[in-house]
């Protein structure tokens, strides 16, 4: 059936159900009945300081703002709001935006982003709260199994049903269409979304993501160990992370298909980094490597290995994303401390043991034996694996509804590597060709039907970086206008909608990073772009036409990949 068929049909169902009215005012949405939970609040807003004193300054028009609390198991307390435009200021859309990291709290600027682009809005807190001033804080999953399952997934589909029920009896019918945005940990949230519940949205823009949530805290944890914890006589200081960062673009702008006086690389798999470059020599001074840092450099950009088989349990980050390294895995001292989602992870969700970091057992933890162990640990009533790492690879049935995905992930990524963007679509042509008997070349050519994937020179985690990074994840930069090639959102709305495909996108430089619906992290950019470029769908590159200012995007053009592009991974030596 049709999504727009499906559409119908619920708003038959909706419209006669018991509890929802044709079209009901605000106040009465308090009698809507929700499955596995309630209504707890209603509010018509038409001040933004009642909702928020964080969101004082900003203004919006008014909206109905409904709050609820679903409980689908005994330990669960799953918080929602959804925000609701008055129907002559709706656009007829529903969207949800995601979380970062482990926060447990309703993302308000996110939600303030789609009212104001006429949405109906939905955030949810997935399921906990985070103590006051801890935004990672991980101390509500210990001993409480059904909300780890429900931060994993389970809080955002319910969060989506409740929202849907209760946008139908605002506005007497269902959206549209539905929407989902999220970057980092929201990122991870829509690809779940999008690999469990096909039909929950029409569309999804998601950033610097992987569908393996287990996979990505044991390789934070294993970059951790490695520059800062396993060995700290040789832990990596801030004066060799900057000389690292030197060396790669000494020796990768160019190679990576970058241009002269690019502070980023364009490719980074191109380059053969040799970090040997760098070893120190008699006489040199605090900027060089001890032969046991090379091997820590190695190890880093190599990702969690089985050193007896050589499995990767994550792929590694790649060259050039240096700078950004002390926010994740640098500077750390033992015993680690609950400040990074994998050490929560680790201490909270798959052991349970209060004394994990203060006892320093991530010390032993061996990457050979252990890793299995790990995921099919039982929590919540699923092992770590069913809950945390969602397998399902066949999206017929959202494609086939008219669904479509952009995906876009920075090379400078050194929190989620970006190559596990580039294996995610590989899987999806892997297992249309397996499921479906097609060839590699019409599997890709379907894929690219419904999916397209923007890997962006010089962005680091969802926002900044040295490069073009700002894509319109947040809407378009300063002075860029709200369209297609300049606003992820108006691209996949373009899509789904009117089916023009996003060839491209316009990445421009930016000083910082820009806040904004799904990135809660963002840190504040209002000066206009000094450089812009293209961003090609995967696996087209953007290439320079050999005239014309090098930092204006109409100066480039799309093209297919040079033979081999893809195929390597940034092995560095």
């Amino acid at each position: 059936m049709s999504r727009a068929l499906r559409r119908a049909a619920l708003a038959g169902l909706m419209l006669g159900a018991p509890g929802i009215a044709h079209a009901a005012s605000c106040e009465d949405l308090a009698g809507v009945k929700l499955a596995d939970g309630a209504i707890t609040a209603t509010q018509s807003v038409t001040s933004l300081d009642a909702v928020s004193p964080a969101l004082a300054k900003e203004s919006a028009a008014p909206f109905c703002r409904v709050t609820g609390t679903l409980t689908p198991t005994p330990d669960s307390q799953i918080k929602f709001e959804v925000w609701l435009p008055l129907e002559r200021a709706w656009n007829g859309k529903f969207q949800a935006v995601g979380n970062g990291g482990f926060f447990g709290f309703l993302n308000h600027r996110g939600a303030l982003g789609g009212v104001k682009r006429g949405y109906a809005t939905m955030t949810s807190d997935l399921g906990h709260t985070n103590r006051p001033g801890a935004s990672e804080d991980s101390s509500w999953a210990r001993g409480h199994g059904a909300k780890v399952v429900d931060y994993a997934y389970r809080a955002e589909h319910l969060s989506v049903l409740a929202s849907k029920t209760i946008l139908a009896a605002f506005y007497g019918r269902p959206a549209d269409h539905a929407y989902y945005t999220g970057c980092s940990a929201g990122g991870i949230q829509g690809l779940t979304e999008l690999l469990r519940y096909q039909s929950d949205f029409d569309g999804y823009v998601i950033g610097n993501a992987t569908p393996d949530h287990v996979g990505q805290e044991l390789g934070a944890m294993w970059n951790t160990l490695q520059a800062s914890l396993k060995y700290p006589a040789d832990a990596l200081k801030p004066a060799q992370v900057s000389a690292i960062h030197e060396e790669v673009l000494k020796q990768c702008v160019a190679a990576s298909g970058g241009l002269a006086g690019d502070r980023f690389l364009t490719d980074p798999r191109l380059c053969h980094f040799r970090v040997e470059a760098l070893a120190c020599k008699a006489g040199e001074g605090v900027t060089c490597l001890s032969p046991r840092q090379v091997a820590i450099v190695r190890a880093i950009y190599l990702g969690p290995r089985n050193s007896r088989n050589g499995e990767e349990h994550l792929a590694g980050i790649m060259p050039g994303s240096e700078l950004t390294w002390d926010r994740y895995f640098t500077g750390k001292t033992n015993p680690a401390k609950a400040d990074r989602p994998w050490a929560g992870f680790m201490m909270d969700m798959a052991y349970g043991d209060p004394d994990y970091l203060e006892g320093q057992k991530y010390q032993s933890f061996d990457f050979d034996r252990d890793v299995t162990k790990l995921r099919t640990a039982m929590v919540g009533g699923e092992t770590l694996d069913a809950s945390w790492n969602t397998r399902n690879r066949d999206l017929d049935a959202f494609a086939g509804a008219g669904g479509k995905v952009i995906q876009y992930h920075g090379w400078d990524d050194p929190n989620i590597p970006p190559m596990e963007a580039v294996k995610f679509r590989k899987s999806l042509i892997e297992s249309i060709v397996k499921r479906r008997k097609l060839t590699p070349a019409k599997a890709e050519a379907l894929v690219d039907s419904y999916y397209h994937l923007f890997m962006v020179p010089g962005l680091g985690h969802c926002s900044g970086g040295d490069g073009p990074w700002n894509i319109g994840q947040s809407g378009p930069a300063p002075g860029m206008p709200t369209d297609g090639e300049h606003d992820l959102l108006s691209a996949l709305e373009n899509w789904v909608e009117r089916g023009v495909e996003p060839k491209r996108v316009i990445g421009a430089h930016l000083a910082g990073g820009a806040p904004g619906p799904g990135n809660p992290n963002g840190g504040g950019a209002n000066a206009a772009p000094d450089m812009t470029r293209p961003i090609c769908a995967y696996p087209a590159v953007a290439s320079y036409r050999g005239s014309g200012d090098k930092n204006d995007a109409a100066s480039f053009t799309c093209i297919a990949p040079p033979a081999g592009r893809t195929k390597g991974k940034g092995i560095v030596s």
